[in-house]
């Protein structure tokens, strides 16, 4: 490997295509104070609903806590999403709807791509992935046309908002 071949290490940031669903995805603190705040509201109406039927039934008091028990379950519910995100995030792990598999053979498709190793996906906050790997080419290959169509490939398919690539040749 000579000096030229370390040039092509090569990071990206692009804009969003779809600004507006980003940026709900993107901020999680929001989407929780709003889930908060929902599930609070849902409550109080399960507290009215109960109170509503105890008022004109004392017998039936066993209301009160059943419309708890309803209404908590509605809350936890809409939760489960926000913390399989969360976790994502702290585990650093590839988001769901990324087939990591699937990328590495779509991107040894492209035209002088030998091979693909060292591929890491993965997600530091909701809504922004990373990718880095190393990409061996043929030793003959244009390595500035193959990083270009490896980062538009990416972008375009994957909508990963940042891309490390090492190109290597054979």
């Amino acid at each position: 490997m000579n000096i030229d071949d370390f040039k092509f290490i090569y990071w990206m940031e692009y804009a969003h295509t779809d600004e507006t669903k980003e940026k709900k995805k993107r901020n999680i603190n929001v989407q929780g104070a709003y889930l908060h705040v929902l599930g609070y509201s849902i409550q109080s109406i399960g507290v009215m609903i109960g109170t509503t039927v105890i008022w004109y039934n004392p017998n039936l008091k066993v209301i009160d806590p059943i419309c708890t028990l309803l209404f908590s379950v509605i809350v936890l519910y809409t939760t489960i999403n926000m913390l399989r995100d969360i976790l994502e995030v702290l585990m650093e792990s590839t988001p769901r709807e990324i087939d990591a598999t699937s990328l590495e053979r779509r991107l040894c498709e492209i035209d002088e791509v030998v091979a693909i190793h060292e591929l890491h996906i993965w997600t530091i906050t909701v809504g922004k992935v990373l990718l880095a790997c190393h990409v061996r080419i043929r030793r003959e290959a244009d390595a500035d046309m193959v990083l270009d169509k490896v980062v538009d490939f990416i972008k375009r398919e994957y909508n990963i908002s940042h891309v490390t690539i090492q190109i290597e040749r054979e």
